[in-house]
């Protein structure tokens, strides 16, 4: 399922600095979470120059579904850097390490 017309109310850009040489522009999205039926919330999510726009994903109320949506993108970005993306911020070029990571998504870093 996919609202034709999600409003994304969160973004970030990250530049994945591919292993051939080339760029890829990243663009995190998250969107509103709408109401389905009495009991259902589903929240629109992106992963622009990855995997393009999921399903939107469904929870019992907007809060999980706004969470799910948000653990997706974070999941997807920390496979990446697990598989060792070079992944940079845009403006600057400084490096979106695990530290970037977990501020971003309000993850505690071990270690």
């Amino acid at each position: 399922m996919r609202t034709e017309t999600p409003m994304f109310i969160a973004t970030q850009s990250i530049l994945w600095l591919r292993s051939d040489g080339t760029e890829m522009m990243i663009e995190a999205k998250i969107g509103a979470p709408y109401m389905v039926d009495d009991r259902t919330w589903a929240c629109p999510a992106s992963l622009e120059g990855v995997d393009g726009r999921y399903p939107d994903i469904v929870g019992e109320g907007s809060l999980q579904a706004l969470a799910l949506a948000i653990r997706l993108i974070a999941s997807r970005l920390g496979n990446m850097l697990e598989d060792n993306a070079q992944l940079v911020y845009p403006s600057d070029r400084s490096p979106w390490d695990s530290s970037s990571h977990a501020a971003v998504f309000g993850a505690v870093k071990s270690g």
